[in-house]
């Protein structure tokens, strides 16, 4: 097979590491309360930023397969750093949101698209049967890379200012849009790249309502992305208020990542050790209960437990794509899995504001305890629909 068509790989992995290198996560919080932005002003904006890409995620995944992964690609890298741009000489909340909303868009036109293109191009080199050992080692090097990311954004922080950081951001993001021209456009099946309405409404009612093992797992998969996603921003506003500054969060933000790589990677040793029954009832059970250990215990034992969350989080988001996968068809694979991230997305929209309008009208102690009772709630919902439905995957330890 063309050479051309192998070395798409390697351009997917340096989009993937354009999108991956967040140098500016350390200091996010840090950078917005220093143009004035509150607790939840930092919510609503990620919120809006959910929402951007919640509702292009399925557009944009017709698009790539309508007029072409590459241009879909193309177009999502050309708005992530111009998103970035846009930061760069935004001073308020305004600007800030329209920066969010560029980005979330250009998010939507890459995720999925890169899978896509991912796939296409191993089945264009006759390796599609390694898809999945593939897409592992761009997750594991994702999380290693914001390790990465972290360490040199707390340094560019300290030496410049947050704002070089957020420059330093816009030109790691510019990497992408070479990488996505030079890709070459694989051969695939175009007799069903036009789906219409209703076939993805069907999908959609099977995927919530009547498929019952899908629909739980959906329902739990998403209640733990809405858990992690949301901490990853919490995490940075607890930080703040506990007095870290770039220096202190750093170190703190690089080994938690540090802590879901490790994990990540040897997420199916992990699933070995501690067993399927102990696995999902760590993940339905403690994820949620972190939010209200760091209301309500003191600093050292609330960082010991968020560091076993992330621990968590490591195994959780394959394990539960791994039950995804196994419920559904090939064929309604990418819309499925888009059905949770749009639920996801919407979730993190409503939790994350309402977190920050809490912490701002009380305290961000109450707030964290008020979100992990809502979280626990509806985990235990979810994971009581799970074994009703799936009660097999509780009584086996592989």
């Amino acid at each position: 097979m063309p050479r051309s068509y192998r070395l798409n790989i390697y351009y997917l992995y340096l989009i993937k590491l354009s999108k991956w290198l967040m140098l500016i996560m350390p200091i996010v919080a840090l950078f917005y309360n220093e143009n004035g932005l509150d607790d939840f002003d930092i919510f609503l904006l990620q919120a809006i930023y959910s929402v951007s890409v919640a509702v292009m995620e399925i557009p944009s995944g017709y698009m790539a397969d309508v007029v072409g992964r590459k241009k879909t690609l193309v177009l999502g890298s050309i708005l992530g750093t111009l998103g970035f741009l846009t930061y760069c000489v935004s001073h308020n909340f305004s600007g800030f949101l329209v920066a969010e909303v560029i980005l979330g868009i250009g998010g939507s036109f890459i995720s999925g698209a890169d899978s896509a293109m991912l796939f296409d191009s191993l089945t264009a080199t006759r390796r599609q049967h390694q898809y999945l050992q593939f897409e592992g080692r761009i997750t594991s090097l994702g999380n290693f890379a914001e390790t990465a990311a972290a360490v040199c954004g707390g340094l560019i922080a300290a030496l410049l200012s947050y704002r070089a950081v957020y420059l330093s951001q816009a030109m790691i993001a510019a990497l992408a849009v070479p990488a996505a021209l030079l890709l070459l456009e694989p051969p695939r099946d175009t007799n069903i790249t036009r789906p219409g309405i209703h076939h993805i409404l069907s999908v959609c009612k099977s995927t919530i309502l009547t498929n019952k093992k899908l629909s739980s797992t959906i329902f739990l998969s998403s209640i733990t992305g809405i858990a992690t996603l949301c901490m990853a921003w919490t995490s940075q506003i607890y930080f703040v208020a506990n007095g870290f500054t770039e220096v202190t969060i750093t170190p703190l933000w690089v080994t938690l990542n540090l802590t879901v790589a490790i994990v990540a990677a040897f997420a199916s040793v992990a699933m070995k050790i501690l067993g399927k029954k102990l696995s999902l009832l760590l993940i339905i059970l403690y994820l949620p209960l972190t939010y209200i250990f760091l209301g309500w215990l003191p600093l050292i034992p609330a960082l010991i437990c968020l560091y076993f969350f992330y621990a968590i989080r490591g195994y959780a988001t394959p394990v539960l794509k791994d039950l995804i996968n196994q419920n559904c068809a090939s064929s309604t694979r990418a819309t499925v899995l888009s059905i949770r991230s749009l639920v996801i997305r919407l979730g993190f929209a409503l939790l994350g504001p309402s977190i920050g309008l809490v912490s701002d009208g009380s305290s961000l102690s109450f707030a964290l305890i008020l979100s992990g009772m809502l979280l626990l709630i509806l985990a235990i919902i979810a994971g009581i629909r799970l074994i009703s439905c799936m009660p097999e995957i509780f009584h086996r330890n592989s």
